[in-house]
Protein backbone atom coordinates (compact mmCIF):
# COMPACT_ATOMS: atom_id res chain seq x y z
CA UNK A 1 0.00 0.00 0.00
CA UNK A 2 1.39 3.26 -1.00
CA UNK A 3 1.56 6.22 2.01
CA UNK A 4 0.39 8.75 -1.23
CA UNK A 5 -2.92 7.05 -1.04
CA UNK A 6 -5.81 7.57 0.96
CA UNK A 7 -7.51 3.54 1.43
CA UNK A 8 -10.13 4.61 -0.65
CA UNK A 9 -8.23 5.39 -3.72
CA UNK A 10 -6.74 2.10 -3.77
CA UNK A 11 -8.14 -0.42 -6.14
CA UNK A 12 -10.43 -2.77 -4.42
CA UNK A 13 -8.72 -5.85 -5.93
CA UNK A 14 -5.40 -4.93 -4.30
CA UNK A 15 -7.41 -4.39 -0.40
CA UNK A 16 -8.67 -7.75 -1.50
CA UNK A 17 -5.04 -9.63 -1.91
CA UNK A 18 -4.48 -7.67 1.44
CA UNK A 19 -6.78 -9.03 3.07
CA UNK A 20 -6.29 -12.16 1.72
CA UNK A 21 -2.58 -11.96 2.59
CA UNK A 22 -3.33 -10.84 6.44
CA UNK A 23 -5.69 -13.91 6.94
CA UNK A 24 -3.28 -16.20 5.52
CA UNK A 25 -1.00 -15.03 7.68
CA UNK A 26 -2.75 -15.33 10.67
CA UNK A 27 -3.74 -18.82 9.56
CA UNK A 28 -0.30 -20.00 9.21
CA UNK A 29 1.15 -18.70 12.77
CA UNK A 30 -1.30 -21.39 13.93
CA UNK A 31 0.25 -24.13 12.58
CA UNK A 32 3.27 -26.28 13.28
CA UNK A 33 6.33 -25.43 11.24
CA UNK A 34 6.33 -28.40 8.98
CA UNK A 35 2.64 -27.23 7.94
CA UNK A 36 3.74 -23.60 6.97
CA UNK A 37 5.28 -24.44 4.18
CA UNK A 38 2.22 -24.46 1.44
CA UNK A 39 0.83 -21.72 3.33
CA UNK A 40 4.38 -19.56 2.98
CA UNK A 41 4.55 -20.44 -1.04
CA UNK A 42 0.62 -19.44 -1.60
CA UNK A 43 1.69 -16.56 0.42
CA UNK A 44 4.62 -16.00 -1.84
CA UNK A 45 2.45 -16.29 -4.69
CA UNK A 46 -0.13 -13.41 -3.73
CA UNK A 47 2.44 -11.23 -2.50
CA UNK A 48 3.18 -11.45 -6.71
CA UNK A 49 0.13 -10.99 -8.04
CA UNK A 50 0.08 -7.77 -5.83
CA UNK A 51 3.35 -6.66 -6.68
CA UNK A 52 2.51 -7.10 -10.52
CA UNK A 53 -0.73 -5.09 -10.18
CA UNK A 54 0.93 -2.10 -8.54
CA UNK A 55 4.10 -2.25 -10.66
CA UNK A 56 1.33 -2.34 -14.31
CA UNK A 57 0.06 1.18 -12.93
CA UNK A 58 3.41 2.55 -12.69
CA UNK A 59 6.50 0.37 -13.89
CA UNK A 60 8.71 3.44 -14.90
CA UNK A 61 7.80 5.77 -12.64
CA UNK A 62 9.24 7.25 -9.32
CA UNK A 63 6.80 6.22 -7.28
CA UNK A 64 7.23 3.85 -3.93
CA UNK A 65 4.23 1.78 -4.42
CA UNK A 66 5.30 -1.40 -6.25
CA UNK A 67 8.23 -1.49 -3.69
CA UNK A 68 6.08 -1.45 -0.86
CA UNK A 69 3.35 -3.63 1.46
CA UNK A 70 1.40 -3.03 3.87
CA UNK A 71 2.75 -4.75 7.58
CA UNK A 72 -0.14 -6.38 9.31
CA UNK A 73 -0.11 -5.45 13.11
CA UNK A 74 1.08 -8.19 14.57
CA UNK A 75 4.29 -8.62 12.52
CA UNK A 76 5.34 -4.84 13.33
CA UNK A 77 8.38 -5.72 15.65
CA UNK A 78 10.04 -8.11 12.18
CA UNK A 79 9.83 -5.89 10.26
CA UNK A 80 11.11 -2.89 12.05
CA UNK A 81 13.81 -5.28 13.27
CA UNK A 82 14.12 -5.71 9.38
CA UNK A 83 14.35 -1.99 8.60
CA UNK A 84 16.94 -1.88 11.12
CA UNK A 85 19.18 -4.53 9.20
CA UNK A 86 18.67 -2.57 5.85
CA UNK A 87 20.04 0.22 7.37
CA UNK A 88 23.10 -0.57 9.26
CA UNK A 89 24.08 -2.81 5.65
CA UNK A 90 23.58 0.77 4.12
CA UNK A 91 25.56 2.98 6.48
CA UNK A 92 28.29 0.05 7.54
CA UNK A 93 29.06 0.42 3.04
CA UNK A 94 29.08 3.84 3.30
CA UNK A 95 26.07 4.22 1.02
CA UNK A 96 24.07 6.94 1.13
CA UNK A 97 20.01 6.44 0.52
CA UNK A 98 20.25 8.58 -2.56
CA UNK A 99 23.59 6.19 -4.38
CA UNK A 100 21.67 2.93 -2.55
CA UNK A 101 18.96 4.16 -4.71
CA UNK A 102 20.70 4.62 -8.20
CA UNK A 103 22.47 1.45 -7.11
CA UNK A 104 19.31 -0.94 -6.79
CA UNK A 105 16.58 1.28 -8.38
CA UNK A 106 14.35 1.58 -5.60
CA UNK A 107 13.36 5.20 -5.02
CA UNK A 108 14.67 7.21 -1.84
CA UNK A 109 11.12 7.50 -0.33
CA UNK A 110 10.32 4.02 -0.31
CA UNK A 111 14.13 3.16 1.04
CA UNK A 112 13.14 5.75 4.40
CA UNK A 113 10.01 3.81 4.46
CA UNK A 114 11.42 0.30 4.92
CA UNK A 115 14.88 1.49 7.18
CA UNK A 116 11.93 3.08 9.36
CA UNK A 117 9.95 -0.10 9.48
CA UNK A 118 6.99 1.30 8.43
CA UNK A 119 6.06 -0.75 5.60
CA UNK A 120 7.25 -4.29 4.50
CA UNK A 121 9.56 -4.59 1.25
CA UNK A 122 7.74 -6.36 -2.08
CA UNK A 123 8.87 -8.91 -3.56
CA UNK A 124 10.19 -6.31 -6.03
CA UNK A 125 11.89 -4.47 -3.50
CA UNK A 126 14.06 -7.10 -2.38
CA UNK A 127 15.13 -8.33 -5.51
CA UNK A 128 16.43 -4.59 -6.56
CA UNK A 129 18.26 -4.95 -2.85
CA UNK A 130 19.61 -8.31 -3.82
CA UNK A 131 21.51 -6.65 -6.46
CA UNK A 132 23.83 -4.36 -4.38
CA UNK A 133 26.50 -6.78 -2.97
CA UNK A 134 27.64 -3.41 -1.17
CA UNK A 135 24.44 -4.95 1.26
CA UNK A 136 26.00 -8.17 1.84
CA UNK A 137 22.20 -9.11 1.86
CA UNK A 138 21.83 -13.07 2.00
CA UNK A 139 18.50 -15.07 1.63
CA UNK A 140 18.65 -15.52 5.55
CA UNK A 141 18.23 -11.52 6.11
CA UNK A 142 15.17 -11.59 4.50
CA UNK A 143 12.30 -10.83 6.25
CA UNK A 144 9.87 -13.96 5.60
CA UNK A 145 9.32 -16.74 8.24
CA UNK A 146 10.88 -19.70 6.02
CA UNK A 147 13.93 -17.81 5.52
CA UNK A 148 14.87 -19.84 9.07
CA UNK A 149 13.62 -22.91 7.86
CA UNK A 150 15.00 -23.09 4.02
CA UNK A 151 16.91 -20.37 2.65
CA UNK A 152 15.87 -22.04 -0.93
CA UNK A 153 12.37 -20.94 0.05
CA UNK A 154 12.54 -17.25 0.61
CA UNK A 155 11.31 -14.80 -1.92
CA UNK A 156 10.52 -18.15 -4.46
CA UNK A 157 8.47 -15.88 -6.87
CA UNK A 158 7.79 -13.05 -8.47
CA UNK A 159 5.27 -12.10 -11.31
CA UNK A 160 6.61 -9.62 -14.03
CA UNK A 161 4.89 -6.62 -14.63
CA UNK A 162 2.32 -7.05 -17.47
CA UNK A 163 2.35 -10.37 -17.50
CA UNK A 164 -1.36 -12.30 -18.00
CA UNK A 165 -0.95 -15.91 -18.10
CA UNK A 166 -5.30 -16.07 -18.52
CA UNK A 167 -5.39 -14.03 -21.10
CA UNK A 168 -2.33 -15.85 -23.18
CA UNK A 169 -4.51 -18.87 -22.52
CA UNK A 170 -7.77 -17.45 -24.05
CA UNK A 171 -5.75 -16.56 -27.13
CA UNK A 172 -4.61 -19.83 -27.39
CA UNK A 173 -8.07 -20.83 -27.44
CA UNK A 174 -8.68 -17.96 -30.53
CA UNK A 175 -5.48 -19.27 -32.02
CA UNK A 176 -6.49 -22.72 -32.37
CA UNK A 177 -10.22 -21.95 -33.55
CA UNK A 178 -8.82 -20.42 -36.27
CA UNK A 179 -8.59 -20.47 -39.93
CA UNK A 180 -4.83 -21.16 -39.71
CA UNK A 181 -1.58 -19.36 -39.72
CA UNK A 182 1.61 -19.21 -37.35
CA UNK A 183 1.04 -20.26 -33.76
CA UNK A 184 3.90 -18.92 -31.16
CA UNK A 185 5.11 -21.62 -29.50
CA UNK A 186 5.41 -20.00 -26.24
CA UNK A 187 1.55 -20.29 -26.27
CA UNK A 188 1.83 -24.14 -25.63
CA UNK A 189 3.86 -23.98 -22.67
CA UNK A 190 0.96 -22.35 -21.16
CA UNK A 191 -1.35 -25.02 -20.95
CA UNK A 192 -0.66 -27.48 -18.04
CA UNK A 193 -1.01 -30.98 -19.95
CA UNK A 194 1.29 -29.77 -22.87
CA UNK A 195 3.64 -28.41 -20.16
CA UNK A 196 3.88 -32.66 -18.88
CA UNK A 197 4.18 -33.27 -22.54
CA UNK A 198 7.47 -31.60 -22.76
CA UNK A 199 8.39 -32.98 -19.93
CA UNK A 200 7.54 -36.39 -21.34
CA UNK A 201 9.63 -35.02 -24.39
CA UNK A 202 12.82 -34.35 -22.00
CA UNK A 203 12.91 -37.59 -20.48
CA UNK A 204 13.70 -39.54 -23.61
CA UNK A 205 15.91 -41.15 -24.08
CA UNK A 206 17.74 -39.50 -27.76
CA UNK A 207 16.69 -36.06 -26.46
CA UNK A 208 18.03 -36.53 -22.50
CA UNK A 209 21.36 -38.61 -24.17
CA UNK A 210 21.83 -35.95 -26.77
CA UNK A 211 21.63 -32.92 -23.72
CA UNK A 212 23.47 -34.81 -20.90
CA UNK A 213 26.73 -34.62 -23.49
CA UNK A 214 26.64 -30.90 -23.46
CA UNK A 215 30.07 -29.61 -21.60
CA UNK A 216 28.88 -27.77 -18.85
CA UNK A 217 31.90 -28.87 -16.99
CA UNK A 218 34.04 -27.21 -19.40
CA UNK A 219 31.75 -24.24 -19.90
CA UNK A 220 31.88 -23.71 -16.21
CA UNK A 221 35.77 -23.18 -15.93
CA UNK A 222 35.32 -20.79 -18.70
CA UNK A 223 33.10 -18.83 -17.41
CA UNK A 224 35.10 -18.08 -13.90
CA UNK A 225 38.13 -17.66 -15.75
CA UNK A 226 36.28 -14.74 -17.27
CA UNK A 227 34.60 -13.26 -14.56
CA UNK A 228 36.98 -13.93 -11.36
CA UNK A 229 36.20 -13.33 -8.32
CA UNK A 230 33.18 -11.62 -9.60
CA UNK A 231 29.73 -12.53 -8.12
CA UNK A 232 27.49 -14.25 -10.81
CA UNK A 233 23.74 -13.24 -11.75
CA UNK A 234 22.28 -16.31 -13.86
CA UNK A 235 19.41 -15.21 -15.70
CA UNK A 236 18.36 -18.67 -17.54
CA UNK A 237 16.15 -17.38 -20.21
CA UNK A 238 12.98 -20.15 -20.95
CA UNK A 239 14.69 -22.84 -18.89
CA UNK A 240 11.55 -25.61 -19.04
CA UNK A 241 12.57 -28.10 -16.29
CA UNK A 242 15.82 -26.38 -16.05
CA UNK A 243 18.25 -29.50 -15.26
CA UNK A 244 21.37 -28.31 -17.35
CA UNK A 245 21.06 -25.00 -16.04
CA UNK A 246 21.26 -25.86 -12.42
CA UNK A 247 24.03 -28.87 -13.54
CA UNK A 248 26.05 -25.41 -14.80
CA UNK A 249 25.36 -23.74 -11.54
CA UNK A 250 26.53 -26.77 -9.64
CA UNK A 251 29.59 -26.86 -12.02
CA UNK A 252 30.00 -22.87 -11.27
CA UNK A 253 29.97 -23.03 -7.28
CA UNK A 254 32.08 -26.29 -6.50
CA UNK A 255 34.73 -25.15 -9.09
CA UNK A 256 34.45 -21.16 -7.73
CA UNK A 257 34.82 -22.61 -4.10
CA UNK A 258 32.42 -19.40 -3.18
CA UNK A 259 28.32 -19.46 -3.38
CA UNK A 260 28.45 -15.78 -4.46
CA UNK A 261 25.82 -16.74 -7.57
CA UNK A 262 21.84 -15.79 -7.92
CA UNK A 263 20.42 -17.89 -10.29
CA UNK A 264 17.18 -16.51 -11.59
CA UNK A 265 14.70 -19.15 -13.41
CA UNK A 266 12.35 -16.74 -15.95
CA UNK A 267 9.18 -18.66 -17.75
CA UNK A 268 6.38 -18.01 -19.58
CA UNK A 269 4.89 -21.76 -18.26
CA UNK A 270 3.79 -21.60 -14.26
CA UNK A 271 3.75 -25.20 -14.43
CA UNK A 272 7.63 -25.52 -15.73
CA UNK A 273 8.32 -22.92 -13.62
CA UNK A 274 7.06 -24.63 -10.43
CA UNK A 275 9.33 -28.14 -11.42
CA UNK A 276 12.56 -25.61 -12.36
CA UNK A 277 12.33 -24.63 -9.31
CA UNK A 278 11.31 -27.00 -7.03
CA UNK A 279 14.24 -28.89 -9.00
CA UNK A 280 17.08 -25.83 -8.45
CA UNK A 281 16.27 -25.37 -4.67
CA UNK A 282 16.40 -29.53 -3.96
CA UNK A 283 20.16 -29.90 -6.02
CA UNK A 284 21.81 -26.60 -5.03
CA UNK A 285 20.37 -26.59 -0.94
CA UNK A 286 23.94 -27.80 -0.37
CA UNK A 287 26.28 -25.98 -2.34
CA UNK A 288 25.19 -22.04 -1.53
CA UNK A 289 23.82 -19.40 -3.89
CA UNK A 290 20.36 -18.25 -4.28
CA UNK A 291 17.37 -19.46 -6.31
CA UNK A 292 14.74 -16.91 -7.94
CA UNK A 293 11.82 -18.42 -10.05
CA UNK A 294 9.82 -15.22 -12.13
CA UNK A 295 7.12 -15.98 -14.66
CA UNK A 296 7.20 -13.60 -17.72
CA UNK A 297 7.71 -13.48 -21.28
CA UNK A 298 11.53 -13.38 -22.26
CA UNK A 299 10.89 -11.28 -25.13
CA UNK A 300 10.25 -8.68 -22.75
CA UNK A 301 13.39 -8.28 -20.57
CA UNK A 302 14.20 -4.43 -21.63
CA UNK A 303 10.87 -3.84 -18.67
CA UNK A 304 12.29 -5.95 -15.84
CA UNK A 305 14.59 -3.51 -14.73
CA UNK A 306 15.49 -5.54 -11.64
CA UNK A 307 17.99 -7.58 -13.72
CA UNK A 308 19.20 -4.78 -15.56
CA UNK A 309 20.77 -3.10 -13.07
CA UNK A 310 24.53 -1.75 -13.64
CA UNK A 311 27.05 -4.39 -13.21
CA UNK A 312 30.12 -2.51 -13.45
CA UNK A 313 28.28 -0.26 -10.49
CA UNK A 314 27.43 -3.56 -8.96
CA UNK A 315 30.76 -5.43 -9.24
CA UNK A 316 28.73 -8.73 -10.54
CA UNK A 317 28.22 -10.17 -14.09
CA UNK A 318 25.58 -11.40 -15.57
CA UNK A 319 25.94 -14.55 -17.45
CA UNK A 320 22.53 -15.23 -19.81
CA UNK A 321 21.51 -18.46 -20.82
CA UNK A 322 19.01 -20.02 -23.49
CA UNK A 323 19.76 -23.87 -23.05
CA UNK A 324 18.10 -26.57 -24.77
CA UNK A 325 18.02 -25.11 -28.33
CA UNK A 326 15.87 -21.62 -27.28
CA UNK A 327 17.62 -19.66 -29.34
CA UNK A 328 17.27 -21.80 -32.54
CA UNK A 329 13.27 -21.96 -31.67
CA UNK A 330 13.11 -17.88 -31.81
CA UNK A 331 10.77 -16.31 -34.80
CA UNK A 332 13.80 -14.50 -35.75
CA UNK A 333 17.31 -14.38 -33.39
CA UNK A 334 18.57 -11.11 -35.02
CA UNK A 335 15.64 -9.29 -33.68
CA UNK A 336 15.65 -10.48 -30.18
CA UNK A 337 19.42 -9.87 -30.05
CA UNK A 338 18.55 -6.20 -30.92
CA UNK A 339 15.94 -5.66 -28.93
CA UNK A 340 15.29 -7.93 -26.47
CA UNK A 341 19.21 -8.20 -24.88
CA UNK A 342 19.16 -4.74 -25.76
CA UNK A 343 19.08 -3.57 -21.77
CA UNK A 344 22.48 -5.63 -21.35
CA UNK A 345 25.84 -3.92 -20.35
CA UNK A 346 29.38 -4.40 -22.13
CA UNK A 347 31.04 -7.82 -20.37
CA UNK A 348 27.72 -9.69 -19.93
CA UNK A 349 28.00 -12.96 -20.97
CA UNK A 350 25.39 -15.18 -23.29
CA UNK A 351 25.92 -19.21 -23.24
CA UNK A 352 23.48 -20.43 -26.48
CA UNK A 353 23.23 -24.32 -27.30
CA UNK A 354 22.49 -24.55 -31.11
CA UNK A 355 21.79 -27.50 -33.47
CA UNK A 356 24.26 -27.60 -36.44
CA UNK A 357 23.37 -28.03 -40.34
CA UNK A 358 23.62 -31.70 -41.28
CA UNK A 359 24.02 -30.63 -44.58
CA UNK A 360 24.93 -27.07 -46.63
CA UNK A 361 21.75 -24.77 -46.32
CA UNK A 362 22.00 -24.78 -50.34
CA UNK A 363 21.51 -28.28 -51.02
CA UNK A 364 17.93 -29.14 -50.03
CA UNK A 365 17.75 -32.72 -51.56
CA UNK A 366 20.83 -33.75 -49.30
CA UNK A 367 19.01 -32.10 -46.09
CA UNK A 368 15.72 -33.66 -46.97
CA UNK A 369 17.78 -37.09 -46.29
CA UNK A 370 20.28 -36.22 -43.51
CA UNK A 371 18.12 -34.13 -41.40
CA UNK A 372 16.26 -36.83 -38.86
CA UNK A 373 13.38 -34.96 -38.33
CA UNK A 374 12.64 -34.42 -42.03
CA UNK A 375 13.72 -37.89 -43.48
CA UNK A 376 11.28 -39.93 -40.73
CA UNK A 377 14.58 -41.26 -38.79
CA UNK A 378 13.54 -40.38 -35.16
CA UNK A 379 12.59 -42.97 -32.66
CA UNK A 380 8.78 -43.71 -32.86
CA UNK A 381 8.67 -43.06 -29.07
CA UNK A 382 10.11 -40.18 -29.85
CA UNK A 383 7.81 -38.67 -32.32
CA UNK A 384 4.88 -40.25 -30.35
CA UNK A 385 5.94 -37.90 -27.61
CA UNK A 386 5.92 -34.65 -29.95
CA UNK A 387 2.69 -34.97 -31.48
CA UNK A 388 1.11 -35.12 -27.76
CA UNK A 389 2.68 -32.29 -26.91
CA UNK A 390 1.98 -30.05 -30.47
CA UNK A 391 -1.39 -31.78 -31.15
CA UNK A 392 -2.69 -31.78 -27.58
CA UNK A 393 -3.83 -28.17 -27.47
CA UNK A 394 -5.99 -28.54 -30.76
CA UNK A 395 -7.95 -31.33 -28.98
CA UNK A 396 -8.47 -29.87 -25.64
CA UNK A 397 -9.62 -26.29 -26.78
CA UNK A 398 -10.85 -26.85 -30.14
CA UNK A 399 -14.76 -25.81 -30.92
CA UNK A 400 -15.47 -29.64 -32.42
CA UNK A 401 -14.14 -32.84 -32.70
CA UNK A 402 -10.64 -32.85 -34.83
CA UNK A 403 -7.85 -34.98 -36.07
CA UNK A 404 -4.19 -33.39 -36.29
CA UNK A 405 -1.21 -34.50 -38.03
CA UNK A 406 1.74 -33.26 -37.36
CA UNK A 407 3.89 -32.37 -40.68
CA UNK A 408 7.49 -31.28 -40.81
CA UNK A 409 8.56 -29.48 -43.38
CA UNK A 410 11.79 -27.57 -44.70
CA UNK A 411 11.91 -23.80 -44.75
CA UNK A 412 14.49 -21.78 -46.40
CA UNK A 413 13.79 -18.51 -45.24
CA UNK A 414 15.95 -17.54 -42.63
CA UNK A 415 17.14 -14.33 -40.81
CA UNK A 416 20.44 -16.12 -39.92
CA UNK A 417 22.67 -16.92 -43.59
CA UNK A 418 23.55 -20.47 -44.13
CA UNK A 419 20.60 -21.40 -41.88
CA UNK A 420 17.76 -23.50 -42.48
CA UNK A 421 14.38 -24.44 -40.58
CA UNK A 422 12.40 -27.06 -39.70
CA UNK A 423 9.02 -26.25 -39.37
CA UNK A 424 6.73 -28.58 -37.60
CA UNK A 425 2.99 -27.77 -39.18
CA UNK A 426 -0.50 -29.26 -37.51
CA UNK A 427 -2.66 -30.25 -40.11
CA UNK A 428 -6.16 -30.11 -38.52
CA UNK A 429 -9.16 -31.63 -39.83
CA UNK A 430 -12.78 -31.17 -38.85
CA UNK A 431 -16.15 -31.76 -40.33
CA UNK A 432 -15.63 -27.66 -41.26
CA UNK A 433 -12.69 -28.81 -43.20
CA UNK A 434 -8.92 -28.69 -43.23
CA UNK A 435 -6.53 -25.69 -41.62
CA UNK A 436 -2.93 -25.98 -41.09
CA UNK A 437 -0.93 -24.54 -38.41
CA UNK A 438 2.71 -23.86 -37.78
CA UNK A 439 3.29 -24.64 -34.80
CA UNK A 440 6.92 -25.44 -33.57
CA UNK A 441 10.01 -24.13 -35.20
CA UNK A 442 13.91 -24.96 -34.91
CA UNK A 443 16.67 -24.08 -37.23
CA UNK A 444 20.14 -25.96 -38.01
CA UNK A 445 23.22 -23.18 -38.37
CA UNK A 446 26.65 -22.88 -40.42
CA UNK A 447 29.00 -22.26 -37.19
CA UNK A 448 30.99 -20.07 -38.81
CA UNK A 449 28.24 -17.77 -40.15
CA UNK A 450 26.33 -18.13 -37.07
CA UNK A 451 29.04 -16.58 -35.02
CA UNK A 452 29.43 -14.11 -37.84
CA UNK A 453 26.14 -12.80 -37.67
CA UNK A 454 26.26 -12.81 -33.90
CA UNK A 455 29.36 -10.35 -33.82
CA UNK A 456 27.44 -7.65 -36.03
CA UNK A 457 24.77 -7.97 -33.63
CA UNK A 458 27.20 -6.45 -30.62
CA UNK A 459 28.15 -9.84 -29.09
CA UNK A 460 32.12 -11.44 -29.74
CA UNK A 461 32.62 -14.89 -29.37
CA UNK A 462 34.55 -16.20 -26.11
CA UNK A 463 34.53 -19.89 -26.59
CA UNK A 464 32.52 -22.73 -28.26
CA UNK A 465 32.17 -26.53 -27.47
CA UNK A 466 30.97 -29.28 -29.94
CA UNK A 467 29.00 -31.42 -28.65
CA UNK A 468 26.19 -33.96 -29.66
CA UNK A 469 27.26 -36.63 -31.39
CA UNK A 470 25.44 -37.87 -34.66
CA UNK A 471 23.07 -35.16 -33.62
CA UNK A 472 26.10 -32.38 -34.07
CA UNK A 473 25.51 -29.59 -32.03
CA UNK A 474 27.76 -26.21 -30.51
CA UNK A 475 27.15 -24.75 -27.15
CA UNK A 476 28.47 -20.95 -27.76
CA UNK A 477 29.56 -18.71 -24.91
CA UNK A 478 29.61 -15.05 -25.90
CA UNK A 479 30.26 -11.26 -24.48
CA UNK A 480 28.43 -8.27 -25.17
CA UNK A 481 31.10 -5.65 -26.78
CA UNK A 482 31.32 -2.50 -25.57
Amino acid sequence: MTPSLDKDEIPWEQQALNLVIATVQEAMQEKPAEQQQPLQMALMTLRGFLAASRSNEDERGSSPEPFLDEIPPNELSRFQHWGAILRTRREASGLSRKLLSELSGVPEAALQRLEEGTYAPSQMALLHLLSVPQLKLETSDLPWETSTIDPNLALNCWLAPGFDPVKMVKELSMQVNGNGGHIEQSYLYMDHMSAAHWCAIAEQKDYDAMQSSMPLDRCAARILRYVGNTGIDMIALGPGSARNEVWLVKQLLVQAGHADLRLYLLDISQPLLSVAYRHAAEVLADYGGAVFAIQGNFHHLPRYGQLLYSPRRAHRRRLITMLGHTFSNLENELRFMRNSLVGFAAGDLLLIDCRMGYAPADRPDEIMAKDPTLSGRRSSDLVNRWDEFLAGPFRRYGSEKCEVDIVPTLDMSCAIPGSYGVDLRAVVRSAAGEREFSVYYGRRYDPTLLIQALRREGWDLVDQFNYGGSSPCDLMLLRKRG
